[in-house]
């Protein structure tokens, strides 16, 4: 899979009329929004310092010129090799063993912009569009939270300078947009890799704090359990739509980033289910150090079991109301089964049901954990053949993203209840199991 696809697609198939029409005194009575993106998803921009040693003359062209942007690809200029080798420099972050950290490349400096602003996302236009109609307005009411996606952020015990900084950030942000609006708590929405990073960014706030300062989590396509593709990913590289990248650019690009081992399926949640079969054996979410070290990848054993692992290794119900959106009833990779070439050859997929990308098993892990636990708030919304990347460019799945933001931005209090809605005959339909809660 690229996983320059997991960038909703920015493009709406058809025009949509504004979906709901408020007056300026309920745009008022409405929570603020804060938006945090999935991988990919909003750019990134570098700039190269006299530390920088480029792997070729011109990659260090833009040295001491200030910053420029890394992330969306201008795909004319890496027509030319090498300045796909450049982007992958660039691109690749470094894990330092001593340190126990992840960092850019010597010389290398990098942002997300517009931190407050939906303006650094990509792929979020028609859902803000839809949103600013009902009155939402960028930088008051309506926030984007971009990251460095090429990071995430580390257990107890183990230093995760980017990430701390960015859940800092993120934590002054949603205080800032509560005090902006009157001390209304926030609604969170975050898809795809943000799904996992904003949950976890919940579980490490107190939660007093988390009953104070956020109102709902709208998940999109969630991902709590990782996806068998995580693997394929690793074995093969990713080559993020550059043309002919040389296999050792795209596992680089792929191992290098601390993101990247978020992406593999958890123990967890997909127990001995077969995910990649090569060389007579057949690896399942509790065989990943094996497979680290089949695919000639030894050195992300470390930061697997001592990084990822200790995070993943349970799903705490966050204690805010929740609602899960997710796409169902699409064909995605399930098994990956590699011949007589091993690793190095392209593989066999057995396909399952998901949302394309993300298996059924971890968009449903949410539910399967969350949904007896006494006090906890959550509505789970299956949408039919919506892909992973369509969520904002479908009508109809576009229009259901809308439905249950504003829904959760009302000032009315949580129902009571926990709302399963799976109805698979038409684009959503109902049925609830209830639960008490306190």
């Amino acid at each position: 899979m690229d996983l320059s696809r997991l960038v909703p697609v920015a493009v709406l198939l058809v025009a949509l009329r504004p979906l709901h029409s408020h007056s300026a005194g309920d745009a008022k009575s409405l929570h603020p929004v804060v938006l945090v993106p999935g991988y990919a998803a909003n750019q990134l921009e570098a700039q190269l310092t006299a530390a920088y040693e480029p792997s070729e003359p011109v990659c260090g062209a833009r040295k001491g010129k200030g910053w420029f942007r890394l992330w969306p690809i201008n795909h004319t200029a890496m027509d030319d090799p090498h300045q796909a080798t450049c982007f992958t420099d660039q691109m690749s972050v470094v894990y330092d063993a001593v340190a126990d950290d992840y960092g850019n490349a010597a010389g290398v400096v990098s942002r997300g912009p517009f931190f407050a602003s939906t303006r650094g996302l990509i792929g979020w236009d028609p859902l803000v569009r839809q949103l600013e109609a009902v009155g939402y307005r960028d930088g008051e009411s309506l926030f984007g939270a971009p990251y460095d996606f090429r990071y995430s952020v580390a257990p107890r015990g183990h230093p995760s300078v980017e990430g701390a900084r960015y859940f800092a950030a993120l934590a002054r942000l949603i205080e800032r947009a509560s005090s902006l609006n009157e001390d209304q708590p926030v609604v969170v929405v975050p898809h795809s890799l943000g799904c996992a990073l904003a949950y976890q960014f919940l579980l490490g706030r107190p939660l007093a704090w988390r009953r104070r300062y956020v109102k709902r989590v709208v998940f999109v396509a969630a991902a709590l359990g990782g996806f068998a593709e995580g693997m394929n990913i690793l074995a093969a590289g990713m080559d993020l739509d550059l043309p002919n990248l040389a296999r050792p650019s795209r596992t680089r690009l792929a191992r290098s980033q601390q993101s990247a081992l978020w992406r593999l399926p958890t123990p967890m949640v997909f127990g001995d289910r077969p995910l990649v079969v090569a060389n007579n054996t057949t690896y399942t979410a509790h065989d990943i150090v094996e497979f680290l070290e089949a695919i000639a990848f030894p050195e992300g054993v470390r930061p697997y079991v001592t990084r990822v692992l200790p995070m993943w290794e349970a799903l705490p119900a966050p204690m805010v109301p929740v609602t899960s959106i997710i796409g169902v009833g699409v064909s995605t990779p399930e098994t990956f089964v590699y011949g007589e070439d091993g690793f190095m050859g392209t593989p066999e997929v057995v396909y399952g049901d998901g949302d394309g990308d993300i298996n059924m098993v971890s968009l449903e892990a949410i539910e399967k954990e969350w949904s007896g636990v006494e006090g906890q708030v959550l509505k789970v919304v299956r949408l039919p053949g919506v892909h992973h990347t369509d969520f904002f460019s479908v009508g109809f799945a576009l229009k259901k993203v809308v439905d249950e933001v504003l829904k959760a931005s009302r000032t009315a209090k949580p129902c009571r209840t926990i709302e399963v809605q799976t109805d698979m005959q038409v684009p959503v339909g109902e049925k609830r199991l209830r639960v008490q809660v306190l």
